[in-house]
């Protein structure tokens, strides 16, 4: 069957990305579809293969796409009033005709799904997102190297949607000092907006690839009156080498808190797959009675929450827990939904907190 259709090799995190990537849908549909004003949903990957791949035992595992459907037709059966619209895209068209069929083989009825067959940039240009104006959009950006368009996710960035996009900062650390056609120098600058020999500058920096992708959205927004969240989780492979950043870009508060869940949830309570366990080993400071531990910031654990917020606010001796959890929402990285009772008893556990009601509102008392 490899043979035959050529699927692609899902790694270890690409399974996991798969994982995170139809969990998120199925959490944020739930509550899209579960506000009452809302009229349905609308997702689109633009980029969806053929909903099948193949494990490193040659075994078939579902893409993205096939578990998106199924979560989506399962969840249509308890809101039949609202729409559910899907839209999938690949460049190659037998990945097309076999998703088709694939997904047409599982009975999907309650979901529209729209196929197509262009190239990512002018299958995003032939959308018009006046036609999901009562609608909430997800869009699933999944290139399988470092290419984006960024002209082409402008509308999507600015518009009432939610966006997902894989960062493949492997493919730039390895390939970039190789680039010798001009395409791919092209593909290369058109990805970060600078030139091939600043690229070079930085290519095995992998933090500041992934800030100048960061900066790029950030400017695409700059004149949106509404605030964007960006949200940024590393991908890594057996060995620990940093594959991709799955970023996703929002200008509703409560997207970003779900990513950030269903990020640690996915990654086993952390940040991240990197390491099995973070040193919390504390260290105290002289300097400002700060406390600091050994850790990693490309894998944090609950213990980096507990540290950051009391760094943050031991000073002040209390802080209203409302401004704590404010604060922690618009964090890149940490999370509040799901966790907001472990990061209470870790600052009870290492900081010797307490929390106490005070004219109706919860404080956080330090020592």
């Amino acid at each position: 069957m490899k043979n035959k259709y050529n699927f692609d090799t899902a790694k270890p995190h690409s399974i996991k990305k798969f994982e995170m990537i139809s969990s998120y849908t199925d959490a944020w549909a739930r509550k899209i579809l579960g506000f009452q004003k809302s009229e349905g949903l609308v997702y689109i990957d633009c980029m969806s293969n053929c909903g099948y791949y193949l494990d490193d035992d040659s075994n078939m595992v579902e893409g993205t796409a096939i578990k998106v459907v199924k979560a989506l037709e399962k969840l249509s059966e308890n809101y039949p009033q609202k729409t559910i619209d899907i839209y999938f895209n690949d460049y190659e068209q037998w990945k097309v005709d076999y998703l088709k069929a694939a997904i047409n083989s599982l009975g999907v009825k309650k979901v529209e799904i729209h196929y197509s067959n262009l190239d990512s940039s002018e299958f995003l240009n032939s959308l018009s997102l006046k036609t999901f104006s009562n609608k909430s959009t997800l869009l699933i950006y999944d290139p399988f190297k470092a290419a984006i368009d960024w002209d082409a996710l402008q509308p999507y960035l600015n518009g009432w949607c939610e966006v997902i996009i894989n960062h493949m900062i492997h493919d730039t650390t390895r390939g970039a000092k190789q680039a010798k056609k001009q395409e791919v120098i092209d593909r290369y600058e058109q990805t970060y907006k600078c030139s091939i020999n600043e690229i070079l500058n930085i290519c095995t920096d992998r933090d500041k690839l992934d800030s100048i992708v960061i900066d790029i959205i950030e400017k695409s927004v700059s004149n949106n009156p509404r605030e964007h969240y960006i949200a940024s989780f590393p991908f890594y492979n057996r060995t620990k080498g940093l594959v991709y950043n799955l970023l996703m870009c929002t200008s509703n508060i409560e997207g970003m808190k779900l990513y950030k869940k269903v990020a640690w949830k996915n990654f086993g309570n952390r940040s991240s797959t990197k390491k099995d366990f973070v040193n919390t080993q504390l260290q105290f400071s002289f300097d400002d009675g700060s406390i600091e531990m050994e850790t990693d910031e490309h894998c944090y654990n609950i213990t980096d929450i507990a540290m950051y917020v009391y760094n943050k606010y031991h000073t002040s001796g209390k802080v209203l827990l409302d401004i704590v959890y404010y604060d922690l929402d618009r964090h890149p990285i940490f999370p509040t939904d799901g966790y907001k009772n472990d990061i209470k008893n870790e600052l009870k556990s290492l900081y010797g907190v307490s929390f106490q009601h005070i004219n109706g509102k919860q404080y956080v008392l330090f020592k």
